[in-house]
């Protein structure tokens, strides 16, 4: 994908409602694109609470006692409601999308049931998702091109509750949601120079469409922050400020912050708690602070710490104090396709208020994108010697284990999975999810259609789920517990 070279235009997208297009099922994967991107001249498009999408669950219990090849500590699998337990979905839900079926398959917590499912939508790998505190889960379906609000309701069924048209290019990318969680910016990736800011109202999903040309060959990075509000964009070696009041015509808006910053960037960060935009660019974490105006630079936090160099953390995750970015780097030696489980990961902790960083190795060969519960980030590990779901502290309330490995589970090897001095090309990966409460941890076993349920408490694989399709390549995995309120308001 060519984008731009210097920023040219910004213009706010305005038009009409359209008729949602309807969902259908299929076949594809992650990078399906529409034979044509949306036309630039964009539209406003408007959904409100729509009818729910999705079907009634048609097996039963799906779970295992213990995951084939985990050390069996005699640890049944999470169980409630009939025996006097808690009812199911007392703990939220576990979402798994598999991208090739176009389907999205609820669990309720703890008792691991198959509750519904949606089938149709191509969920959005690269954009993520976040959850809003009311319980619904905020996503894309790359392949009809739309931003999407998933909910579970008391029966367990998932459908799509809200859902607007939107300009996204291949697919979504990068989504930040304002610190009210009001609205939600999403980027597309589109080709050519213009990419296109998607500003999604949470209450009516009326979208509004931006448009931005780009300075350097990278990814779009949105945001919404600061009071009044202001849209910001990385765009390519340089942070761009637009107050959201001036976006209301089709007469290009003027920036009120233009901000150098490195190149590279793949990955946003939003503390709404120390008035910062960040995103991870080559050289480290570089952003901009909103604390007052005129908006100034913030200190670059780099990568190479401790002693430790090379690597960059494309998934930063924002710890829910809103003061540390924490991240895996894989270190750039040995070189080759065949030395994947020779090269180690380090775990990255970023301190924003003190402009610092900590780095440390702790495993080596595959970490995918992780997620993070108020106490651990938790991490999928392929090693070639050996797969793991390992948990690392976070929480300083718990000195003992912070920026510590607090367990490494052995996992069942993946059937299909990368083995050690060999390309990793065509081969099977994992997805990981853990619950905001830090209860439970879900590892999948792409190509295999099962996920393993991690017992945080007890170190331990607890039960297995087999889904009703393959998971190829690992899917997406989501834990939600309503009522919680995200302080990473970015999507992951």
């Amino acid at each position: 994908m060519r984008i731009t070279k210097f920023l040219k235009n910004f213009a706010f997208v305005a038009g009409f409602t359209v008729a949602v297009p309807a969902l259908l099922a299929g076949c594809g994967d992650e990078d399906v694109t529409s034979p044509t991107d949306a036309a630039a001249g964009g539209m406003d498009t408007a959904a409100a609470a729509d009818a729910p999408v999705g079907r009634d669950a048609t097996s039963a219990d799906t779970r295992t006692v213990a995951d084939a090849g985990a050390a069996d500590t005699g640890a049944g699998a999470p169980d409630g409601g009939s025996d006097g337990g808690p009812p199911p979905g007392a703990a939220g839900y576990l979402l798994a999308a598999d991208f090739q079926t176009e389907s999205i398959y609820a669990y309720s917590l703890p008792d691991l049931n198959l509750t519904g499912r949606i089938d149709g939508v191509l969920f959005g790998n690269h954009l993520g998702a976040l959850a809003l505190p009311d319980g619904r889960v905020v996503a894309s379906d790359d392949k009809n091109k739309q931003i999407i609000a998933i909910k579970v309701d008391a029966n367990g069924k998932p459908s799509i509750v809200n859902r607007t048209d939107a300009i996204l290019g291949r697919r979504a990318v990068w989504g930040c949601a304002d610190a009210a969680l009001t609205h939600i910016a999403v980027a597309s990736q589109r080709e050519g120079d213009v990419q296109t800011t998607n500003i999604v109202d949470l209450a009516t999903f009326k979208n509004k469409m931006v448009e931005t040309t780009m300075k350097a060959d990278e990814e779009l990075h949105s945001f919404l922050a600061a009071d009044p509000g202001h849209l910001f964009v990385s765009v390519g070696g340089e942070f761009q400020a637009f107050p959201l009041s001036t976006l209301g015509s089709m007469t290009p808006a003027i920036a009120s912050t233009a901000i150098p910053i490195g190149l590279g960037s793949h990955g946003p960060v939003v503390s709404h708690t120390l008035n910062r935009v960040y995103v991870t660019t080559k050289a480290g974490l570089d952003g901009v602070s909103f604390a007052a105006t005129p908006f100034s630079r913030a200190a670059l936090i780099p990568w190479n710490v401790d002693g430790r160099t090379t690597g960059q953390n494309f998934r930063p995750r924002l710890s829910w104090d809103g003061k540390y970015v924490y991240g895996a780097l894989t270190v750039a030696t040995p070189e080759g396709a065949d030395k994947w489980a020779e090269r180690e990961v380090d775990f990255h902790a970023s301190d924003l208020a003190a402009g610092t960083a900590k780095r440390f190795s702790f495993t080596k060969g595959i970490v995918p994108k992780f997620q993070m519960s108020k106490r651990h980030a938790f991490f999928a590990n392929v090693t070639g010697q050996g797969d793991f779901a390992v948990y690392i502290g976070i929480d300083a309330a718990v000195p003992a284990e912070l920026w510590q490995v607090s367990a490494r589970v052995p996992l069942a090897a993946l059937a299909s999975g990368p083995v050690a001095g060999q390309s990793t090309a065509g081969k099977e990966s994992r997805a990981s999810a853990i619950t905001p409460d830090g209860r439970w941890g879900f590892v999948s076993h792409g190509g295999e259609g099962k996920i393993s349920v991690i017992d945080t408490n007890a170190k331990t694989v607890a039960a297995t789920i087999t889904t009703p399709s393959a998971l190829k390549g690992g899917g997406y995995l989501f834990a939600v517990q309503p009522g919680t309120t995200p302080v990473d308001t970015c999507t992951r």
